[in-house]
């Protein structure tokens, strides 16, 4: 079948894309002029395996998630630093849980803590999809009082410490992000115009350990209710017009919305309610 306006992706359908950093940027402006901070969200944990070298000797292995850049970790018998530290596979913590269990159970760690048998299986189990990442040296006594107990959603992970090897959970970390919904209205002759309903895009904020340089990333909704649990719910809310513009802030924490100067232009009969100071919007 042929056509005069042959389906092409280059010519027929066109993306718009919003710089999270520039959205970010105005957030932060806006909450600096009213004295206000983000409120932080608690992120999903993982689960760790920590494992100690009390064998007297040093054991070496190459991180199977390549953490290091193919450079040997090095694990100490002796001295303040003597454990491995594991990252799990597994999509959810009841799945990472198990894989830190099956590894105790067949490779005697809580027994025999790290063993050379246990490194050079290492990479096995990573092609397995049992273990995603392995490091250290790290204090075993020090990383195993991280662990907590923890209940995430309708996961329950309570720690087990042995005197060689350590499993668990730490507390949730609390992480800047917020949920950005796009202010689009649909009207119809004669109708009032309705916004349309989306969860919209999630954009998390961190900052360079080294440099303090600050950078952004987009999770998409469905990804970020995993991460956030029961907690994507309070997560705060940004309202962006299709040009990047924030139209009003909802920090979730009962603070009054906070809207920004002729957020929405003029779009029809529509108009805001609420207490929410008048901020001004960001040049």
């Amino acid at each position: 079948m042929s056509s005069d306006f042959p389906i092409n992706n280059g010519q027929t359908w066109s993306q718009k894309v919003l710089a999270g950093d520039e959205i970010w940027a105005q957030v932060k402006e806006a909450l600096d002029n009213a004295g206000l901070e983000l409120p932080k969200t608690p992120r999903r944990p993982d689960v760790r395996l920590i494992v100690d070298n009390s064998t007297g000797q040093t054991i070496q292995f190459l991180n199977p998630g390549d953490h290091s850049g193919e450079k040997a970790e090095n694990i100490p018998g002796t001295g303040d630093k003597c454990a491995a530290m594991i990252m799990l596979g597994g999509d959810t913590l009841d799945e990472q849980y198990a894989n830190a269990k099956d590894l105790d159970e067949k490779y005697g760690l809580s027994e025999h803590g790290l063993t050379q048998e246990f490194a050079k299986a290492m990479a096995a189990e990573s092609a397995a999809g049992v273990l995603l990442e392995a490091y250290g040296p790290a204090p075993f006594e020090g990383q195993a009082s991280r662990l907590e107990p923890l209940q995430w959603g309708n996961s329950e992970v309570d720690p087990v410490i042995s005197e060689k090897a350590a499993y668990g959970a730490r507390a949730p970390e609390m992480e800047t992000v917020m949920r950005s919904e796009l202010a689009i209205f649909v009207q119809c002759e004669g109708k009032t115009a309705e916004k349309m309903e989306m969860e919209g895009m999630c954009i998390a904020v961190s900052s360079d350990w080294k440099t303090g340089e600050i950078s952004t990333r987009p999770i998409v909704p469905s990804v970020a209710k995993d991460f956030y649990g029961d907690h994507f719910a309070n997560m705060p809310v940004v309202e962006v017009d299709v040009e990047g513009n924030v139209a009003s802030i909802d920090l979730k924490n009962g603070t009054p919305v906070l809207y920004l100067d002729d957020p929405y232009g003029d779009a029809p009969e529509f108009s805001h309610q609420g207490n929410g100071a008048n901020l001004g919007q960001p040049s």
